[in-house]
């Protein structure tokens, strides 16, 4: 009876042993899980790509000020050199929308260190709009290429000339879809506003600087 009672009970302690066992084994899988997790989130890419933030959600880096272009008053391009990945980029900068910071302030920090924040978003570059197969524009027409994409509708917003320093929004609408873009209108694109036409454009990538701090 006596080795009845020890073995049942042998039996009972090698399961307790087994159900603790798991459960630790499971508290470690989900602290490894959880400590992977967290260590997923603030992984940054070697690139600066738009691909790489597909949110176009706040990007912060530290790079070398190549070269300042002037784009005409507010907008500018800065051309940022990362040494230690042995690469450089273009970003966009509208003066009115960074505090502290203004064209001779940059040029005079070329050659020095920036830190700063921007966003990559994907936006629509028009390059050329036809009518009947032919370009509108009288000058600095576009060469099509095969690359370029195409959407045939109704011009809108391009109701008077652009007289600011920013450009204007238009947009090109059929039942399907609408394509929308940043541009100076010009002359004749007002006598085209609300007729049907064919817009080229092409997909690129802005890396939009929305905070510079000089670094001495």
């Amino acid at each position: 009876m006596n080795t009845k009672i020890k073995t049942i009970f042998s039996v009972f302690l090698i399961l307790g042993l087994n159900s603790c066992q798991q459960s630790s084994s499971n508290d470690q899988f989900t602290t490894v899980t959880d400590s992977l997790a967290v260590a997923d989130t603030i992984q940054y890419p070697e690139n600066l790509e738009a691909s790489s933030f597909p949110n176009g959600e706040l990007v912060h880096e530290t790079g070398l000020l190549k070269k300042y272009e002037d784009g005409g008053y507010p907008l500018a391009t800065l051309t940022i050199e990362f040494p230690e990945r042995k690469f450089e980029e273009t970003f966009s900068l509208n003066l009115e929308e960074v505090k502290d910071i203004n064209e001779e302030i940059l040029q005079k920090s070329i050659g020095k260190y920036l830190d700063f924040s921007y966003a990559s978003n994907f936006n629509n570059s028009l390059m050329d709009i036809q009518s009947n197969g032919k370009s509108i524009f009288k000058t600095d027409a576009i060469p099509v290429t095969k690359e370029m994409k195409s959407i045939s509708g109704v011009l809108n917003g391009a109701n008077e000339i652009t007289g600011g320093d920013l450009p204007n929004k238009v947009s090109v609408t059929n039942t399907e879809q609408t394509v929308e873009f940043e541009y100076y209108v010009t002359e004749e694109m007002v006598k085209f506003n609300g007729k049907t036409i064919k817009a080229f454009y092409e997909e690129r990538t802005s890396n939009d600087l929305v905070e510079i701090k000089i670094l001495k």
